[in-house]
C-alpha cells in the first residue's frame, strides 16, 4: 500500500470506515463463498476440508504473527510520537520558566523577548505545522519561530550566578526542542514500510478466498463463519492503519499541550 493511500484511508472517519471497509469484506467473502458453491457442490468440495484446513491453519499462524509484529510496531510508534509531542512541550515550558530568571532591569526587553519566542513557537506549531505535518512536511514559519528562539536564547550573556549556572540547562533545552521537532516530523516517513502492507493484505486476501473451496453442508453457517472472521482481522488492520499514522485521522494526537505554553 502506497504512503497516499494509506494516510488518505486513514483521514476516513471511523464511524465511516470502520463499516465501509468490513462491509466490502464480507461482501467479497459471502459472495464468493455463493459463488462457488453455485458451481460446485458441497459434496465435491468436502475433500478439500482435510489437506486445505492443514494449509488454511498454518497461513493462519502465520498470518497471525505478521500482524501482531504489525500491531506492536504501530503501537510502539504511536507511544513513541505521544512521548516525543510531551518532550517537546515541556522542553518550551522549562525554556518559558527559565526566561525568569533573566529579572534584572537591564534585561526586561531580553526576558520579553525569550517569553514571545517561546509562546509563538508553540502556537505557530498548533496553527501552522500540525495540519502540514501529517503529510510529512514542515512548517516554514516554525523553522523561522524556531531560528528566533534559539538566537534569543543562546546568544543572551548571562549575568548572576543563577543566570550563569542556568545557561548550560537552557542549550540543552534548546537542543531537545530541536531534536523532539525534528523526530515528530519524521514520524509519518519512518511508518510501516511497504512490504509489511503487502504481507497484510496479501494474508487478508487468502483469509477470504481460501475458505470458498472447503466444503461445508451448511453454505449458510460456513458463509457467517468467514464473515465473521473477516471483520475481526479488518478491525485489526484499522487499528494498526490507525496507530502506524499518530498524527492522522480522528485518532490523531491532539496538539492541546501546545496550547498551555501559547497562551
Amino acid at each position: 500500500m502506497t504512503y497516499e493511500l494509506a494516510v488518505l484511508l486513514a483521514r476516513i472517519p471511523l464511524d465511516i470506515a470502520v463499516p465501509l471497509l468490513i462491509g466490502i469484506a464480507v461482501l467479497i467473502s459471502v459472495l464468493g463463498t455463493w459463488i462457488v458453491n453455485t458451481i460446485y457442490t458441497p459434496f465435491q468440495l468436502e475433500p478439500n476440508n482435510a489437506i486445505g484446513g492443514i494449509k488454511f491453519g498454518f497461513l493462519g499462524e502465520v498470518y497471525a504473527v505478521t500482524l501482531a509484529l504489525a500491531l506492536i510496531g504501530a503501537f510502539d510508534r504511536y507511544t513513541d510520537a505521544q512521548t516525543t509531542v510531551q518532550k517537546e512541550v515541556a522542553a518550551l515550558v522549562m525554556l518559558d520558566r527559565a526566561a525568569e530568571v533573566y529579572d534584572l532591569p537591564s534585561q526586561s526587553d531580553d526576558r520579553v523577548r525569550m517569553t514571545s519566542a517561546v509562546r509563538e513557537y508553540a502556537r505557530a506549531v498548533v496553527e501552522k505545522e500540525w495540519r502540514t505535518m501529517s503529510v510529512g512536511i514542515p512548517s516554514f514559519e516554525v523553522t523561522h519561530r524556531f531560528r528566533q528562539l534559539s538566537d534569543v536564547f543562546l546568544k543572551i550573556e548571562p549575568i548572576t550566578n543563577a543566570q550563569q549556572a542556568l545557561q548550560q540547562n537552557t542549550v540543552e533545552w534548546v537542543r531537545q526542542v530541536n531534536e523532539s521537532r525534528s523526530f515528530r516530523l519524521t514520524t509519518v516517513s519512518r511508518s510501516l514500510v511497504s512490504l509489511v502492507w503487502v504481507l497484510l493484505g496479501m494474508g487478508t486476501a487468502l483469509a477470504i478466498v481460501f475458505p470458498w473451496f472447503l466444503g461445508s453442508a451448511n453454505v449458510a453457517i460456513q458463509g457467517l463463519m468467514s464473515a465473521i472472521l473477516i471483520s475481526f482481522l479488518v478491525m485489526h488492520l484499522i487499528v494498526v492503519l490507525h496507530l502506524a499514522y499518530p498524527f492522522v485521522g480522528e485518532t490523531a494526537i491532539s496538539p492541546s499541550v501546545f496550547l498551555v505554553v501559547a497562551q
